[in-house]
């Protein structure tokens, strides 16, 4: 339905490449014929697998031609009444925030998957983008037997914005790097993520990325404070 990242593409091709040679989705092997060789036909040489990208495309391709054609189908049908407008596909101007799918693009994503963090803040990131990190306050709606209360400051029920915005002890680590670093850093905007627009756009990166990392430290400090049964406060 969409053309596919370079990145992704190649990870399928690395687990296809890594079990053809060592039966395992692991890289262990140096490969003993190229991959563009494996993807040539038999009669050429290769072993007929497809390649990933030209597949993709071809994929895509097909699409475009139903809508040229006009095939008789609900998707060509919506394709035509919300884009084409009565157009033809060679005469249709695409506008700049077009794309295959019909979902909206998020709000936070460049906050999120900023290139400055590591992966792993990243990631977490992404959790408390979609409120899915399991506090004690869901935890405890989803029926689990457990005290709701915050286990860093024990005050009040344990919801991702008294986590990261309204505890005690997050307020004062946030204050003590905003001392050293001379950065003001919105908590609350963790809820939101609303990207500062302050500074150039390497401060910009770099103080999301330190914002994502305090978010990853105060929930891997409150897990600890969860197992060892200890409030902080």
């Amino acid at each position: 339905m969409f053309i596919l990242p370079k990145g992704i593409i190649k990870r399928i091709e690395a687990v296809c490449r890594n079990f053809l040679w060592d039966n395992s989705a692991d890289y262990r092997r140096i490969p003993l014929v190229g991959w563009d060789t494996i993807c040539r036909p038999k009669d050429e040489g290769g072993l007929g697998l497809k390649d990933q990208e030209t597949w993709n495309k071809a994929m895509v391709g097909r699409l475009v031609d139903w809508i040229a054609v006009h095939r008789d189908s609900i998707w060509v049908h919506w394709v035509q009444h919300n884009y084409l407008k009565g157009q033809e596909w060679m005469d249709y101007k695409p506008s700049t925030n077009s794309s295959w799918r019909a979902r909206p693009r998020v709000q936070w994503v460049k906050a999120v998957w900023n290139g400055w963090a590591l992966p792993k803040h990243q990631f977490l990131g992404w959790l408390v983008a979609h409120t899915a990190l399991n506090t004690a306050a869901r935890l405890s709606r989803f029926g689990v037997d457990i005290e709701d209360k915050c286990y860093l400051c024990g005050l009040v029920s344990e919801t991702i914005e008294h986590l990261f915005c309204d505890c005690l002890y997050s307020k004062r680590i946030v204050r003590e790097l905003s001392k050293k670093t001379a950065w003001s850093f919105p908590v609350r905007d963790v809820m939101n993520w609303c990207v500062h627009k302050m500074g150039t756009i390497l401060q910009r990166g770099v103080q999301i990325a330190m914002m994502l990392s305090l978010v990853y430290q105060i929930w891997q400090q409150r897990n600890k404070s969860r197992h060892e049964n200890v409030l902080i406060l």
